[in-house]
This record gives structure tokens, sequence and C-alpha cells, in this order.
């Protein structure tokens, strides 16, 4: 399923905004005099569903035309699945084959670092948030494998992806805390 949402991004997003289109268009309009929060939160909806022509009361005429003209190149150039990412000789999928270019990027930003480190020291707390990621990658270098060695020998990996998500996650925030730091 994962997969599937990573590979049609974009018509996901479609399919999404339609849905809250739709919800918005079936607010029921505010009465004359009614109340104003309820004015102002449809008001706010609409301008925000892209409903220009409900918000604006159908001021601007063929406004319909001319959006649908002004979206039709944005469609066109759009690849027909969103990102086409190519995966790496070797890897057992899609997943496997993301999160070792994930490790691979927090393994030059740890090597980078401990050089840096070696030409001028690092502040304290960068020391701190460097020792961080180096645990965290660690830890979700060791998921990763446990996640391929499940994919392997056929055993349900559903619990083993999470944890390997959990732990890429936590890498990449280590990462971003060791990056405000230097």
């Amino acid at each position: 399923m994962f997969e599937i949402v990573m590979q049609h991004q974009f018509w996901i997003a479609v399919v999404a905004y339609w849905i809250f289109s739709a919800a918005v268009s079936s607010l029921p309009e505010p009465p004359p005099g009614g109340n104003p929060g309820y004015l102002w939160l449809y008001r706010f909806l609409h301008t925000v569903a892209g409903n220009i022509t409900t918000a604006l009361g159908s001021r601007i005429p063929g406004m319909k035309s001319v959006g649908l003209l002004l979206l039709l190149p944005i469609v066109l150039s759009t690849a027909a699945c969103a990102v086409h990412y190519t995966v790496h000789p070797g890897a057992l999928n899609t997943t496997d084959s993301a999160a070792y270019d994930t490790l691979l990027i927090a393994k030059a930003v740890i090597d980078q670092a401990r050089a840096d480190n070696q030409t001028s020291p690092l502040p304290q707390d960068a020391k701190g948030a460097l020792n961080t990621v180096i645990q965290a990658y660690n830890v979700a270098r060791d998921a990763w494998l446990t996640y391929r060695g499940a994919i392997v020998t056929n055993t349900p990996s559903d619990q083993y992806f999470q944890q390997l998500a959990k732990n890429l996650t936590d890498l990449t925030n280590a990462l971003e805390s060791l990056k405000g730091r230097r």
C-alpha cells in the first residue's frame, strides 16, 4: 500500500483536494445577519478550497473556462505516476533502496562532521548532536538489516517496516538537530 501511495502522490493529492473541495461546497450558505464566525469560516474554507466563484459570489464571469485553461498545461506537464524513483541494483524493494539512500546520506554527514572536527573542533553541543546522530545511525542501520533479513526469509515484515520507519525518522531528526548546531 505504501509503495502505491508513493508512486501516485500527485493523483492522491488531486483526489484528496477534490474530496475537500466537495465537502466545502456542501456547506450551507450563511444566512443574512447570521453568526459572523460561521461567515468567516465559510469564506475562508471556500477560498482555501479554490472555489473562487463561490467565494466571490460569481462576480468573475468566465472564470471556469479561464481556470481550466490555466490548469491544463500543469496537468499535461506532470508525469503519469508522480516521482519515478530508481531502485538500486541489489535492493529488495523500493523501501529497502530508499532506506539505503538515507543511511548513505547519514554516513556521509557523519564522516564529514568527523573530518571537520579534526581540522577545527566542534562546539560541545555540536559534539553531543553528532554523538546522537551516530547512535541513531547505528540503530537505523540495524533496523534496516533486520528488515532486509525479514524480506529475504519471507517473514512478515510489517513490524520490521514500522520499526525501520521510526528509526529513519529519528535519524532524520537527529541530522536536522546537528545541522542547526554546526
